[in-house]
């Protein structure tokens, strides 16, 4: 099984699974087609096609086709993506899951919508066992909810394949490691994309897609539009992305040395971010240009960074500021204010200690030996 990446003739890249001959899997192209159809982003629709890779594997391990599993075939690729040698005479030992419990659930759900695709086409309903259609298209409880007949009924991503996730800390970096970090860097554009990430939160796919117009300088604000797949394939990750971010005069002046340092006359691109050297120097950045930076930064300092730690330290200053969680969804970019409350809303250990020191009186109980009124 392998993930081939190909190029429409509109000029978007896909991807699709092919099997141990090349050909495609008919019913995985019909999948990622139909997920394509109803707007679902690049790297999503790539990330269908890796889970859904690793799920055939599994199948063809087992020796079963895919339109005759049913729950416990299901369960064994939960064990399986912990595990890929579970089935194997000789199994390595592991004290650990290859995979952790997010990296599962997400597969998961990636195959129980596989599933659910098939189960409302005509072309593979029929196939299907009964029992598997029951499960999707009832994966959660059996009984009916309080408000059964009164509330819309929504459909839930729940299932009882999913594994429990340990809650995870996000990574974030201290204001003196950003600095370390701005004073590694070698050109100014490098300088200005830490800085940009740093101050504003976004998503490193959201500033490769910047355009020159995107930059109100007047009013010191940042317009994140969404404009479909770009030259550099940088595109913003949902619906609730486009918005606008105020910024400081210092990011606004930074952008303005920027601009007039590398935006020459001979620059044909619109994007803001683009390549320094080499034979396509003046083209827009891309996510591998992206990778090489934070690879020699890693290297020269020794901080474990990443783009998206940027955001995460970013957003979490803001919470520790006193930012609200619906202020927090709306800079975010977040469409559900849930998503941002489980992932910035949890207050350190140091916050707490310092609440507890602010409200210890009202804790403190009776000395002993004296008398305990009413």
């Amino acid at each position: 099984m392998e993930v081939v990446k190909i190029r429409t003739p509109d000029d978007r890249v896909r991807y699709y699974l092919a099997d141990d001959s090349g050909a495609p899997v008919e019913a995985v192209l019909k999948y990622l087609k139909f997920k394509d159809n109803i707007g679902y982003a690049r790297n999503t629709l790539r990330m269908h096609c890796t889970h859904l890779k690793q799920y055939f594997t599994y199948l063809s391990e087992r020796g079963k086709d895919y339109r005759e599993i049913n729950i416990d075939d299901l369960a064994g690729f939960v064990a399986w993506l912990q595990n890929p040698h579970i089935h194997q005479k000789v199994v390595p030992i592991r004290y650990e899951p290859e995979r952790q419990p997010q990296t599962v659930n997400k597969a998961i759900d990636t195959i129980v919508a596989f599933y659910d695709y098939l189960v409302r086409h005509d072309e593979y309903e029929s196939s299907l066992p009964d029992k598997l259609v029951k499960f999707i298209r009832m994966p959660g409880r059996s009984y009916k909810s309080f408000l059964a007949g009164i509330a819309e009924n929504k459909a839930s991503k729940s299932h009882i394949l999913k594994l429990n996730e340990p809650q995870m800390r996000i990574r974030t970096i201290t204001k003196e490691s950003a600095a370390d970090l701005l004073r590694a860097t070698t050109n100014q554009r490098d300088y200005f994309l830490l800085y940009l990430l740093f101050e504003t939160g976004m998503r490193i796919g959201e500033a490769l897609s910047l355009w020159l117009e995107d930059f109100d300088i007047s009013d010191n604000k940042i317009y994140v539009k969404d404009r479909g797949e770009l030259e550099n394939q940088a595109e913003i990750k949902s619906v609730a992305s486009p918005r606008s971010l105020d910024i400081t005069q210092e990011l606004s002046d930074l952008f303005m040395e920027y601009i007039c340092a590398f935006h020459t006359g001979d620059i044909k691109t619109n994007h803001v971010l683009i390549k320094l050297t080499g034979r396509e120097a003046g083209k827009a950045m891309t996510y591998t240009n992206v990778d090489n930076v934070f690879r020699m930064l890693r290297s020269k300092t020794g901080i474990n960074i990443t783009p998206h730690m940027f955001r995460h330290t970013s957003l979490s200053l803001l919470y520790s500021a006193g930012w609200m969680p619906e202020l927090l969804r709306k800079r975010a970019g977040h469409k559900n204010i849930y998503t941002t409350i489980n992932t910035y809303v949890h207050p350190s250990d140091e916050e707490v200690a310092e609440v507890f020191r602010k409200t210890v009186s009202k804790l403190t109980g009776p000395v002993k030996g004296t008398e305990v009124r009413e």
